[in-house]
C-alpha cells in the first residue's frame, strides 16, 4: 500500500532529523524494515542498514541517493517536500554522489557546493549547462562569493592552546620550568611572520574542551561509562604550537 493511513494525527513537529523520522514511523506503525521494503524499488542496492542507522541516530543522509530515499519517505507519509532535509544538521555541507563523469576529484569538490540536489536526474544537456555556468560564474568569475573565497584563502590564522601544546596543566607531569622554557621559545615554531601575527590564544571554554578531548584520547583508561575507538599516542618530539589554517 503506497499511502498507509496514520494511526494518529501529528500533534508535534520534532526539530531533529532522527526524532522526526522515528515519530512519523510510529504515526504509521511501521518498523524500519517495513519502511525499507515500501520505499526501495526492485533491483536497487540501497542498504537497509543505512536506513537503520538513520533511525538509530548514528548517521544522517549525505548522498544524492539518500536524498532520493528521503523524498520517497516524505511522499509515503504525505509530508511536504524537503521536510526531512530541513531538519538535517550541517546544512551547508554539499552532497556527494553527483554524476559528474570524468571530472577530477578536486574539481568535483568545488562544483558540488553549487549543484542542485536533483542534478544527476536532469537531462545531459541541462547538466552540461549547469556545469558550464558554475565554472564560468562561480569558480572563475568575479561574483561576491568568488571574491570572498579569494580573499579568505589569503587570511592565515592560528589558534594556540598553550597548556596542551607545551605540556603544562594537568595533561602532563612535566616540570613547570619546561613549560616556561617552551613558552619563551614559542615564536621559533612560527616560520611565517604573517601566521605569527594572526595567532590568538583559544578562549577559556574552547581551551577546556580541547583539554578534555586530549585527556580522553590519550589516557590509558577511559572514565567509567565512556568508550573510544583508538588512542592518540603521546610523542616526545617537539610539536607545533598552534592549529592553523
Amino acid at each position: 500500500m503506497p499511502f498507509p493511513d496514520p494511526l494518529f494525527e501529528a500533534s508535534k513537529d520534532p526539530a531533529g532529523f532522527q526524532e522526526a523520522l522515528v515519530y512519523h514511523m510510529r504515526r504509521f506503525g511501521e518498523s524500519y524494515w517495513q519502511l525499507y521494503r515500501a520505499v526501495i524499488r526492485l533491483g536497487e542496492t540501497f542498504d537497509d542498514k543505512t536506513l537503520l542507522s538513520w533511525v538509530q541516530g548514528e548517521r544522517v543522509p549525505r548522498s544524492v541517493a539518500s536524498f532520493g530515499i528521503l523524498s520517497r519517505i516524505e511522499q509515503r507519509y504525505r509530508l511536504p517536500s524537503g521536510y526531512f532535509k530541513a531538519k538535517l544538521p550541517h546544512q551547508s555541507r554539499s552532497l556527494h554522489g553527483h554524476d559528474l563523469g570524468d571530472i577530477s576529484p578536486a574539481e568535483r569538490r568545488r562544483l558540488a557546493w553549487h549543484l542542485p540536489d536533483d542534478f544527476s536526474s536532469l537531462p545531459f544537456a541541462k547538466r552540461e549547462e549547469i556545469l558550464e555556468w558554475v565554472r564560468r560564474v562561480i569558480v572563475s568569475g568575479s561574483t561576491d562569493y568568488r571574491r570572498y573565497q579569494a580573499a579568505a584563502v589569503k587570511q592565515r590564522y592560528a589558534i594556540r592552546f598553550p597548556g596542551i601544546t607545551y605540556g603544562g596543566g594537568s595533561l602532563s607531569p612535566r616540570s613547570q620550568s619546561l613549560t616556561i622554557s617552551a613558552n619563551q621559545n614559542a615564536a621559533e615554531t612560527f616560520e611565517d611572520p604573517d601566521l605569527l601575527s594572526g595567532v590568538v590564544d583559544a578562549p577559556p571554554r574552547l581551551a577546556m574542551e580541547m583539554a578534555d578531548l586530549i585527556r580522553f584520547k590519550t589516557s590509558t583508561l577511559t572514565a567509567i561509562g565512556f568508550q573510544r575507538n583508538g588512542v592518540w599516542e603521546r610523542k616526545r618530539r617537539r610539536r607545533r604550537s598552534s592549529i592553523s589554517a
